[in-house]
């Protein structure tokens, strides 16, 4: 009598390897824009002047399509700011993975498009319609240091216009196993150019303290705008 009655398939035994291995990698910094095979990624980002919250399912191991919600304050002349909400779906394809004998180096890809609504307000109008957002991401990370970058542009109808870079560098204070905790200092420059006419515009730097612990990764830091807050978990 076979005791396997049901047989396994490489393929699938391969994704289950793939998916454990992927558990077993402790104490690396890096925010990775999708999980693992079959795994949902959830991320919540609150800044003073905007909140988004996204999720994304990995249908394959280099793609998850998902969906996004933001809301943000759009500047506008003399310093003034409008109300903007968002809804999307996204894709996130990771170009390339480089597995380095102690490091680990990545390649994305990740674009949202949908619909956008403007409050009106500063004698502006309401109104609503399309937007399509797309960025280019790269991180390299070993247990101890990370390095980071991304470049994003959003463009959407009534003039919307964003560009994004951002430029992140740190390093662990000690290494950690997979269930410990493990304790990062980061600090991102970001730039941000918006739709002409805005008043604002330049670098904003902020140091943080990010917390790895298994699936759970938080970060929390301040800038001269107030506080941030990035919560993911991977499911």
């Amino acid at each position: 009598m076979n005791p396997f009655p049901h047989p396994v398939r490489a393929p699938r035994l391969a994704a289950w390897a793939l998916a454990l291995a992927s558990l077993g990698l402790h104490g690396t910094a890096s925010a990775l824009p999708m999980g693992h095979y079959e795994s949902w990624m959830l991320m919540l980002d609150s800044t003073p002047a905007s909140r988004s919250f996204s999720a994304n399912y990995a249908v394959a191991q280099t793609w998850a399509p998902g969906g996004t919600l933001r809301r943000w304050q759009e500047p506008v002349d003399h310093g003034a700011s409008l109300l903007r909400e968002s809804a999307g779906l996204s894709l996130t394809h990771r170009l390339h993975r480089w597995n380095l004998p102690h490091a680990q180096a990545n390649l994305w890809l990740v674009g949202d498009a949908g619909q956008v609504r403007r409050a009106a307000g500063h004698g502006r109008t309401g109104g609503q319609g399309g937007y399509g957002s797309l960025a280019f991401m790269a991180d390299y990370e070993t247990t101890r240091v990370y390095f980071g970058g991304s470049i994003k542009a959003l463009r959407g109808e009534d003039s919307l216009r964003h560009n994004v870079a951002r430029l992140r560098t740190g390093f662990s204070f000690w290494e950690a196993e997979y269930e410990g905790i493990q304790p990062w200092l980061l600090v991102e420059a970001e730039r941000t150019r918006y739709s002409a006419g805005s008043m604002r515009e330049g670098t904003l730097f902020t140091p943080m303290l990010r917390f790895i612990h298994r699936r759970w990764f938080v970060e929390l830091g301040v800038n001269r705008e107030g506080g941030m807050f990035n919560l993911m978990f991977n499911h």
